[in-house]
C-alpha cells in the first residue's frame, strides 16, 4: 500500500504521546512500533521517577494481550462495550472490565432509555455523579431482550448488564481487532502517565499500598476525571 494511502487523516499519524497530551507536537515516524522507538523510551524514562505509581497504573489495567479474546464468541468495541454471543443472534452486553475499574463507585448508573430498539450511536448507559455525567453510546444496532441488575457491574467479573439481540453483521462490522484495542489501552496509559508528570498530587496519592483507590474524581479533579471517562468511552 502506498504511504500516502496508509493514513487518511492527521489524527492517524499523531504520536500516541501527542494524542494523550504529553507533548504538544510529535508525528509518528516509526509506524507505531513504540517498543522500538527512541522517543517513546526517552519520555517513558522521564516518568520512571514515579515508578511505583507507574506500576500501579499497569496493575489497574491488569491486561496482557493473551488474556483478552478477540475471536467468537467475544467481541470488543471502541465505545468501551463488549459482547459475548451465547445463542444464535443473542448476546450478553457489558462494559470492559478494565474500564469499570475507573468508574467512581459512588456514581449512579442507569439505562439511558426505556426503548427496546437501540440504533447505532444511541445512548445506552448514563453514568453520573458530582463530577458530571456521560452517556455510553452503542456502536451497533440491537434490541434489548432483558435488562439485568445494573448494580452488578461493580461486582460481576465480566460486567454484563443486558441480554440483547443483534444481527451478526452489526457485531462483526463494528467490533475492533486486537491492535486497535491495545492501541487505545496504551494511549490511556500514556494519558495517566502524563497526569503523573504534570501533577505532583496525582503522583503521590493515586495509589496507597499498591491498591487502586476508588475516589478517582477527588484524585484527578472533576473535570480531568470526566475527560478520562470520555476517552475511555469514546467511539473514535
Amino acid at each position: 500500500m502506498p504511504e500516502s494511502e496508509k493514513y487518511k487523516s492527521f489524527d492517524d499519524i499523531k504520536c500516541l504521546w501527542m494524542k494523550c497530551g504529553a507533548v504538544a507536537y510529535k508525528i509518528c515516524d516509526k509506524d507505531f512500533d513504540c517498543e522500538n522507538c527512541d522517543f517513546d523510551k526517552r519520555i517513558s524514562s522521564e516518568l520512571k521517577t514515579k515508578g511505583d505509581v507507574q506500576e500501579g497504573i499497569e496493575n489497574v489495567f491488569d491486561l496482557v494481550q493473551h488474556t483478552v479474546s478477540f475471536t467468537h464468541p467475544h467481541y470488543h468495541f471502541n465505545s468501551g462495550l463488549m459482547a459475548r454471543n451465547f445463542l444464535a443472534d443473542t448476546y450478553y452486553l457489558g462494559l470492559e472490565p478494565f474500564i469499570v475499574k475507573f468508574i467512581d463507585k459512588h456514581s449512579m448508573l442507569r439505562y439511558s432509555t426505556s426503548d427496546s430498539i437501540i440504533k447505532k450511536g444511541d445512548p445506552v448507559l448514563n453514568i453520573s455523579n458530582g463530577w458530571g455525567e456521560i452517556n455510553v453510546l452503542s456502536p451497533f444496532s440491537f434490541d434489548f431482550v432483558e435488562r439485568l441488575d445494573i448494580s452488578n457491574i461493580f461486582s460481576n467479573d465480566l460486567h454484563w448488564f443486558a441480554i440483547i439481540e443483534a444481527q451478526r453483521h452489526e457485531i462483526l462490522s463494528n467490533s475492533i481487532n486486537k491492535k486497535i484495542y491495545f492501541d487505545k489501552l496504551y494511549e490511556t496509559k500514556l494519558y495517566l502517565k502524563n497526569l503523573m508528570k504534570t501533577s505532583e498530587g496525582v503522583g503521590e496519592t493515586m495509589y496507597d499500598g499498591g491498591v487502586a483507590l476508588e475516589n478517582w474524581p477527588e484524585i484527578l479533579g472533576n473535570s480531568t476525571y470526566k475527560n478520562l471517562l470520555e476517552k475511555l468511552f469514546s467511539k473514535d
